[in-house]
Order: structure tokens, then C-alpha cells, then sequence
């Protein structure tokens, strides 16, 4: 009998939060109760570390070490933190115990959860006007001459009107507060002859997804740059259907769609083979197979046809 198709369907029967572990920490099942807690699908957490993806960082290498220490002992009862999705930080107890005949698994369950542990706001000094809020769509025009580049000469934050108190700082100090043009600035990255010029970065760190930055000259001088930020839900919208549609035209199975998904989001057979429950030998069969149907000799060459 399959163990882990077993342990799953009883896991789904149990109202508490459950995780199974290989002795790397690497998580192998997720019950429906925990995944509700930790507000994250399955697919973040299967494959994933333990301490990586549930373990506030500054705790990492303790939790790390009490999980490993359980190997040796019969039953340990653990007090730590877990990391929802939004970041909140819950308190909680944790039986976790080493089962089954070697290799040994841990198993962990959540056996008292506390309300999200509210922290004390910081009191900060009051800040000079700050430039339009990063998840807002933008789009301003600068000055494209040398002795005054990227000055601001007109702002456009969506759904509002000009941001004159702006006009005249460089878009560089007011919009990545930095003292010289970005290195990724699209007016700087691309030739004259390829008009109007995008490139795709990570935002801010305030703000989840990236920014589409598209640069367009606008006479003598001048040029027009557009921001629109790109959440993760929408990003995560695209990613599946660029999928849905290679899957599609390569006639891939079903299965060997699966592995395109997680190949293309860079995860290893290993990984890959946790998730789905398939032995590394077949995952790397299924990728042999739709590389092949896709015209692609090797996974670096999956992802330039991806991206």
C-alpha cells in the first residue's frame, strides 16, 4: 500500500493542522487544516523546507535544529512561530515526532494555535511629501539631456491629477531614492532604433509583483516613461495560462503539463517528484518527453521559450 496516499487521506480526516518531513526538513504532505492556517496552497509548501517557507528567519537554524534532534528522540513538543502568507506570525505548539521505518519522516502536529502576535507600531519622525504610492500606475516625462537627465518635468499617478510638487527632481531620487540613474533604466538599455523600449523588473520592496517600465521618446530632449505594477495574483494569472497555452499547442499530457509547470518555475526533478508523488525517474522521463515535444534540448532552453 502506498504510505503516502494513506497518510494524506487520513490527514484530510484530522480537524488539526499537519505536515509530514523528510530528515532535510523538506515538506511531503500538508493537510487541509494547515494550508487554512498558514493561508498557502499546497504548492508553496510541498518540496519546500520547513524552516524556509513557515519559519520566521531569525528562528530558522533553531527550529532547524530542534526538527533535526527529534530523530533521536521519541516524541518532542515544540513552541515556535509560523509565517502565514500575509506575514502575520502565529504562536503555536507542536507535536512532532520521528515515524515510520528508515528513512524516518517527521510528523508535526499543530496542537494549539494563538491569535496573530500583534507588534508595537514604530514611532518614526514625520517625513517630507513622498512621491505617488509604488502600486499606483505612473507615468511622467523627463528630461533626456545629458547635464539634466531624468529630471521631472511633468507626474501622472493613475486616477489622479499632475503631481506638480514633483517637477524638477530627478525620477530617480524621487521614485528609487537614488543618487544616479538606475542601472536598469529602459532609456539607457536600449538603442534609438528600438522605440518605445519595455523591460520587466521587481518592485519596490513595499509593493508584491513587478513593474512594466516603457520608455518613449517625446521630442528633442524629452521622453515619456509609463510604470504599471503587475500584482502576484495577475503575474500568477499569466503564468498559468502561458502554460495552459504551451501545453496546448505541444500536445503535452496532463501529467506531462504538470512538470512544465513546475520546471518552468524552477524546481528541481527532486522537487518536482515530492510534489506529485511520482518517482525522480519518471519525473525526468516526463521531461524528457515534452522538452522533446517542445523543441527544447534542455531546460535552460524551456525557460528562454518560456520567458
Amino acid at each position: 500500500m502506498d504510505w503516502s496516499l494513506t497518510a494524506s487521506l487520513l490527514a484530510e480526516r484530522d480537524v488539526r493542522p499537519i505536515v509530514v518531513m523528510d530528515r532535510r526538513g523538506r515538506i511531503e504532505l500538508a493537510n487541509g487544516a494547515l494550508t487554512s492556517l498558514l493561508g498557502r496552497p499546497r504548492e508553496e509548501l510541498l518540496g519546500r523546507r520547513w524552516t524556509e517557507v513557515c519559519t520566521p528567519p531569525e528562528h530558522g537554524r533553531e527550529v532547524g535544529q530542534a526538527l533535526r534532534a527529534i530523530f533521536t528522540t521519541a516524541e518532542h513538543r515544540l513552541q515556535t512561530e509560523v509565517l502565514t502568507r500575509d506575514g502575520e506570525r502565529l504562536p503555536v505548539e507542536m507535536d512532532v515526532a520521528a515515524v515510520g521505518q528508515p528513512p524516518l519522516r517527521l510528523v508535526a502536529i499543530i496542537t494549539r494555535a494563538a491569535p496573530p502576535r500583534s507588534l508595537p507600531e514604530p514611532t518614526v519622525a514625520a517625513e517630507p511629501p513622498r512621491p505617488p504610492e509604488a502600486h499606483r500606475d505612473l507615468s511622467y516625462e523627463i528630461s533626456t539631456e545629458l547635464s539634466s537627465f531624468g529630471t521631472l518635468k511633468a507626474v501622472w499617478a493613475s486616477g489622479q491629477a499632475r503631481q506638480e510638487e514633483m517637477v524638477g527632481r530627478p525620477c530617480f531620487g524621487a521614485f528609487a531614492h537614488r543618487d544616479a540613474p538606475c542601472q536598469d533604466c529602459p532609456l539607457t538599455a536600449s538603442s534609438p532604433g528600438s522605440w518605445p523600449h519595455t523591460i520587466v523588473r521587481q518592485a519596490p520592496e513595499d509593493t508584491e509583483g513587478y513593474e512594466v517600465v516603457t520608455a518613449t521618446p517625446t521630442g528633442a530632449g524629452t521622453a515619456l516613461v509609463s510604470v504599471h505594477t503587475i500584482g502576484d495574483d495577475t503575474l500568477s494569472g499569466l503564468f498559468e495560462a502561458k502554460v495552459r497555452r504551451m501545453a496546448s499547442a505541444a500536445r503535452l499530457s496532463e501529467r506531462e503539463g504538470d512538470v512544465l509547470r513546475y520546471l518552468a518555475l524552477g524546481r528541481s526533478p527532486t522537487d518536482i517528484s515530492t510534489v506529485l508523488g511520482i518517482t525522480e525517474r519518471t519525473v525526468k522521463f516526463h521531461q524528457a518527453n515534452l522538452l522533446r515535444k517542445l523543441g527544447a534540448e534542455t531546460r535552460y532552453d524551456l525557460l528562454r521559450l518560456f520567458f
